[in-house]
């Protein structure tokens, strides 16, 4: 059993798999589970959220909108402009769309830019189902009534659904007949490939959930290289922390306080032989761009190494990330 999921976000996704292919193919009999970031998420891509192909993924989906080449930008359940790890190109997708939909639950420095904005239920607000890295689906009851006009997310996608298949290619009839969440679950078992065990009579009669079989994917072939750095350069390792600058901590006020903070660190020894002490702060310089962070002694972080927490606010890391570059190598100044 192998999980994966990507370490650093200051370098191209390809590293990622091209490591995983290394693994499989010393274990090609191996079961990979993914570690995704946010629930459910395994559930949306399971039941087609997943993109078509490497030219409509969520990158390749902002550079088109940075170019002005999209008549509309969905977003749903995302900020990019603290989800993206390259914030330059999630500023200029915001700006270059014609128009913004935002489908969330709470207003965030995305939905503030959007043209229509449609309330969600949060979590704990509705009811449904929930599928794990696993496959694994349970189903989730509701806990409290929604706050004011919000609805539940099935709500949203079915009448737009309705709306968009009007204007375009005829109304889809399997929506017609959805009017509540449990319609929606059969709808999910009769269709959708792996899910015909996931029925509601087996949703209720099994504590532990329904074990889905979500169809096998081929794992995509890339071919992946680092590029060499100088002894000048340091290589940068952007990572997710548990609580960070996402809205649901922000408006939690038992979890908002908890998100480190925006810092670089480095093995002691480098931040000897740079010549600043714990807690200074440096100028990190890419080929992009620059920002000045607070830099730490870190015992964990290899040395030619500098490790920063994603999306933690103060000066932005993500400014100086190039999503086009394989790599992204810093130099750090003394100010």
């Amino acid at each position: 059993m192998v999980v994966a999921g990507r370490a650093n976000l200051a370098e191209s996704a390809e590293a990622m798999v091209a490591a995983l292919q290394t693994v499989l193919d010393g274990c090609p009999g191996a079961t990979v589970l993914p570690a995704l970031r946010r629930g459910n998420v395994v559930g949306a891509l399971s039941v087609g959220l997943a993109p078509a192909d490497a030219d409509h993924d969520g990158l390749a989906t902002l550079r088109a909108a940075a170019e002005g080449r999209l008549e509309l930008l969905v977003l749903l359940g995302a900020d990019p402009l603290n989800d993206c790890p390259d914030a330059d190109l999630a500023r200029r997708a915001i700006a270059g769309a014609r128009r913004v939909l935002a489908i969330d639950t709470f207003p965030s420095e995305s939905t503030q830019h959007a043209d229509v904005v449609l309330a969600a239920s949060a979590y704990g607000e509705k009811a449904g189902t929930t599928t794990n890295l696993e496959g694994r689906v349970t189903t989730l009851a509701q806990q409290v009534t929604a706050t004011g006009t919000s609805r539940p997310d099935w709500m949203i996608a079915v009448e737009l659904g309705l709306m968009i298949g009007e204007h375009s290619f005829g109304a889809d009839h399997a929506l017609r007949g959805v009017s509540t969440v449990d319609d929606v679950t059969a709808l999910v078992a009769a269709t959708v490939p792996g899910f015909a065990a996931a029925t509601l009579d087996a949703l209720r009669d099994e504590p532990n959930g329904v074990l889905s079989t979500p169809q096998q994917a081929a794992l995509g072939e890339v071919s992946f290289s680092a590029p060499g750095r100088n002894s000048y350069d340091y290589r940068l390792v952007v990572s997710r922390k548990l609580y960070d600058r996402a809205v649901g901590t922000q408006m939690s006020r038992s979890l908002v306080n908890l998100a480190p903070g925006s810092a670089v660190h480095v093995h002691p020894l480098d931040l000897d032989s740079l010549g600043v002490s714990d807690g200074d702060d440096v100028k990190i310089v890419s080929a992009k761009a620059a920002s000045v962070l607070p830099i730490a002694a870190n015992t964990r972080v290899p040395r030619g190494v500098v490790w920063s927490p994603f999306n933690q606010g103060g000066g932005t890391i993500e400014d100086i990330v190039d999503s086009t570059a394989a790599t992204t190598d810093v130099r750090i100044e003394r100010l």
